[in-house]
């Protein structure tokens, strides 16, 4: 991991914070007009991304599969790259990028969750030539028109993880979505939640960043499943946590004094929903019903407390870090006017389940790795792993 992601550190990173890099993106901004527009997909037109494919993860290949030769320059534009699951999901891509020797440049900006940075960030990539621009699109449709202006300039921008009703038209604003079904994955965590209940309880939903794309497609999801039981009752949700594991504790522990009954938790960031039991432990309430993305930390605490806490059922899914690497291999791909036919929406399984007669499937716990590590959301190895969250 190491010498692989020095690699790409040494790399020329995309630095648009700099005075002359934002210049450079105001007057790219300027430049590129409506009259200027080329689809994407009249650039990409004789390559088949297969952008409308569904498969699971046994069908993704490897990108030397699609490297080519032609010397490329290959960015990733995250919203907000603060949390473990944004540092894990920029080295799944560098670590991806790293293994095709004609990339010659791995760029990566971080927009601290600031949509007006990223979208001088997306403009300052494509100003300098970028190729591929994966892009992680916290602020959704508010950035849109950067992500077209970089395709027009002729860059292959791929956002990812945004569900399956994105704004935007393919070819024209992007060149296309790679994502899982976020609102498929929010129904089954609804579903698994309201079984256990037998189908009457109070749940309270945990969101993510205000107006994320996936905490929109997630409410999508659940929404309808638990609306459909009379005796299911959201009682707040979808609430802004910004992925801050301290901001789900501060929330938790007010809830906890204002609503005398929760029986379960619905959050989709493992690492986040570990501020919530906490502060349920400080409380001293037993802990309800939970379902999240699956993270190491979440596991072991699950199999230290489910013997004195005999409500504390847990599902995970994965948190598909990995999909970094499939946008960038669209996007290469692309590039270099090969065919990729990997799926482009990815069918997600439970990946744990508490409740499960085979203890295979029950929350998994590592204690050598460190607690931000997510087991079943990576392709890292251990060693990576270690070596990135320095343990």
């Amino acid at each position: 991991m190491h010498n692989v992601i020095s690699h790409a550190l040494r790399s020329t990173i995309a630095s648009v914070r700099k005075p002359a890099a934002l210049a450079t993106a105001a007057v790219f901004a300027a430049q590129i007009t409506t009259s200027s527009v080329v689809a994407a997909d009249g650039k990409f037109a004789d390559v088949d991304l297969a952008p409308e494919k569904r498969g699971p993860v046994s069908e993704l290949i490897d990108i030397t599969e699609v490297c080519g030769d032609k010397p490329i320059k290959v960015a990733y534009s995250d919203g907000y790259g603060a949390t473990a699951w944004r540092k894990i999901s920029r080295a799944e891509f560098e670590v991806e990028a790293a293994k095709c020797p004609n990339i010659t440049d791995i760029a990566y900006t971080d927009a601290q969750g600031n949509p007006e940075k990223q979208i001088s960030d997306i403009l300052g990539l494509a100003a300098q030539g970028y190729d591929v621009i994966v892009v992680f699109p916290d602020a959704g449709e508010a950035i849109l028109k950067a992500m077209r202006q970089a395709t027009a300039a002729g860059a292959a921008v791929i956002p990812w993880a945004v569900g399956l009703s994105f704004p935007g038209e393919r070819g024209k604003d992007y060149l296309l979505t790679v994502t899982e079904s976020i609102e498929e994955t929010a129904r089954n965590r609804a579903e698994w939640i309201s079984k256990q209940l037998n189908y009457e309880g109070n749940v309270i939903a945990f969101g993510g960043l205000p107006g994320n794309p996936i905490v929109a497609a997630e409410e999508r999801g659940w929404r309808p499943v638990f609306d459909k039981y009379p005796g299911v009752k959201v009682l707040e949700g979808p609430i802004d946590t910004n992925w801050d594991p301290s901001q789900y504790q501060k929330i938790m522990a007010s809830l906890l004094s204002k609503y005398p009954k929760i029986d379960a938790i619905y959050a989709d960031y493992g690492l986040g929903v570990m501020g919530a039991l906490r502060a349920y432990e400080a409380a001293g309430v037993p802990i309800p019903i939970i379902t999240a993305e699956d993270a190491n930390e979440l596991g072991c605490f699950w199999h230290e407390h489910k013997d004195s806490n005999p409500d504390f059922k847990l599902a995970t899914t994965s948190g598909r870090n990995w999909m970094s690497r499939l946008a960038l291999r669209k996007g290469v791909a692309a590039v270099q006017g090969l065919d990729n036919t990997e799926p482009s929406i990815i069918l997600l399984d439970t990946k744990e389940d508490s409740t499960a007669e085979d203890e295979s499937l029950w929350p998994k716990c590592d204690p050598s790795l460190p607690p931000d590590a997510l087991l079943s959301s990576t392709m890292l190895t251990r060693e990576q792993l270690g070596e990135l969250f320095g343990k």
